[in-house]
């Protein structure tokens, strides 16, 4: 039910509308709930989890659809997974925990299924009006409108599926559609048996390739116009995003921390062209794929990398762009998405998202022109050592610090500064792709929007909560100190294993650092000696 509160004057129906209510948009909801906020959140579909609740027909995850992030960095840092689900869970186990998620802390009865929101418009007085369609799924009941102080944009970054135009293509005549309608090698529309494409080397990309190959048996190869790094889900017998540690990342130059991580990524597994892969840049400076299977089924000669395409057809032929040639069945684009905010009005949405894929926003979370009263949530990509979970958490509970009026964004001048500066530097490092362009190293960013709510973790207070949070990445660490502590997080931290290859790293340095500073203290005595 709806209800009015009055603020300053100013009649509203709600403190804060949150758009969504997949993984983002529950954590922003608790989030505002933390701090007694009237709180509404529309969701388009008839079910909670976005696109992690998995659907025959519509957006969201494949039938395998396994997490490439691990359950100690892709979590909520004031809820953990259940011991008893496996490091990288199936997106059941995901929709369960975000169900779970919603039941504990209350959510559901905030959430409104079934709204679709048409229109989101600023009024005069700085509120916002929120215009939603009700009863999609169901019976229409026509256009609601509700009065907020502020709006919560959670609605996700892979919302419109993005397939490139190839000259040729209305000429080809085989089965051809997005990764995005792909569910399982048994309902692809494609007999088993046959040669398959698949365009692009993302991690759906890699999912779809292994599935065709042991469940369609399938010869398959991947065409990728910007091959990528793939990385195994473990290192040395670790989740590999266990491995972007606060220590890495503070004791060394980036530069030379992407060297380690590349090093090591090759004396496992070998250089990429092994294996006829070609990166176009270095491991940190793009998004990498994660997969156990490929190199195997490149070793056994069911899967081989192609170059970018030139033109389809005709019939079922592929001409790629070094002059060879492939005939294929079928062709699946696993070419990614683009985002788009069809409700803000076509001014307000140019000053959020100037172009495709690319936000005008501070820390990608605030625009200057409207400050802490829009807010998008979600709208970000690890880079390297971390999930998307605690850096959606992070944003949230900033904005939730903002509304109810515990911290101050800077001016926006100095907003626009840090985002001119913030932008030259993602050039300078990035490889230039629209794929990149949110691409964040999570255990960074993080701690950066933490600082601003005093939740970045005080180390030095602590030398055994000081050694886990400087060789750990996990979630809980933002839940030691600041707004809305968590009893549980020192717990779940000291819980933390740490990789012996950095615990060992880290003991040496500091006995190195030791070792120089006494003899830097001798020398120092043994001067002032001679002085005196």
């Amino acid at each position: 039910l709806l209800y009015t509160i009055k603020f300053e004057g100013a009649m509203v129906d709600y403190d804060v509308a949150v758009i969504g209510a997949g993984m983002s948009g529950l954590v922003a909801l608790k989030s505002f709930l933390d701090k007694n906020l009237s709180v509404i959140c529309l969701e388009k579909s008839d079910d909670i989890g976005g696109l992690w609740n998995f659907s025959e027909t519509g957006c969201g995850v494949m039938r395998f659809t396994y997490s490439n992030v691990s359950k100690q960095n892709s979590v909520f840092s004031d809820f953990p997974f259940p011991d008893d689900v496996p490091d990288f869970p199936h997106h059941t186990h995901i929709m369960k925990y975000l169900r779970d998620y919603s039941t504990h802390f209350k959510l559901h009865k905030h959430i409104s299924l079934s709204c679709i929101v048409v229109s989101v418009r600023r009024l005069p007085d700085s509120q916002w009006k929120v215009t939603f369609d009700k009863g999609r799924y169901e019976t229409r009941e026509g256009l609601q409108s509700v009065t907020v102080r502020n709006v919560a944009i959670a609605t996700g970054h892979h919302t419109n599926p993005y397939i490139p135009k190839i000259p040729g293509e209305e000429s080809y005549m085989g089965t051809m559609y997005h990764s995005v309608k792909f569910k399982c090698a048994a309902s692809s529309g494609i007999q088993q048996g046959k040669r398959v494409l698949i365009v692009g080397m993302g991690n759906s990309a890699v999912d779809v390739t292994d599935n065709m190959v042991t469940e369609g048996q399938c010869t398959v190869d991947i065409s990728a116009r910007s091959p990528a790094w793939i990385f195994p889900p473990y290192l040395l017998g670790y989740p590999l995003d266990h491995f972007g540690v606060r220590a890495l990342y503070s004791f060394l130059p980036l530069d030379m921390a992407e060297k380690v991580l590349q090093t090591l990524v090759c004396v496992i597994l070998g250089l990429p062209k092994t294996w006829g892969i070609y990166p176009m840049t270095s491991v940190l400076r793009s998004q990498s794929t994660v997969s156990h299977t490929l190199y195997h089924h490149i070793q056994r000669g069911h899967v081989l990398i192609r170059p970018d395409l030139a033109s389809l057809g005709p019939g079922k032929k592929v001409t790629f762009t070094d002059g060879s040639l492939g005939w294929y069945d079928g062709i699946i684009m696993a070419t990614g998405y683009t985002f788009n905010l069809p409700f803000l009005s076509k001014n307000d949405r140019e000053h959020v998202m100037p172009g495709v894929n690319e936000l005008n926003l501070y820390k990608n979370v605030f625009s200057p022109r409207f400050g802490h009263t829009l807010g998008l949530i979600g709208f970000v990509d690890p880079a390297a050592g971390g999930g998307v979970m605690p850096m959606a958490e992070m944003q949230a509970r900033w904005m939730a610090e903002l509304v109810c009026g515990s911290v101050q964004l800077p001016t926006p001048t100095e907003m626009q500064n840090a985002q001119l500066q913030d932008r030259a530097w993602e050039k300078s490092w990035y490889y230039n792709s629209k794929r990149n362009t949110l691409l964040k190293i999570p255990v960074l960013y993080n701690d950066q929007i933490a600082e601003m709510i005093g939740a970045k973790p005080v180390w030095s207070k602590n030398p055994v909560k000081a050694w886990k949070v400087l060789l750990s990445a996990s979630a809980f660490q933002w839940r030691l100190n600041g707004p809305n502590v968590w009893s549980g997080a020192r717990e779940m931290c000291q819980k933390t294993k740490l990789i012996p290859i950095f615990h060992f790293s880290m003991l040496l340095f500091l006995a190195i650092l030791f070792i120089l500073l006494l003899g830097f203290v001798r020398l120092l005595f043994s001067v002032l000696s001679h002085l005196f």
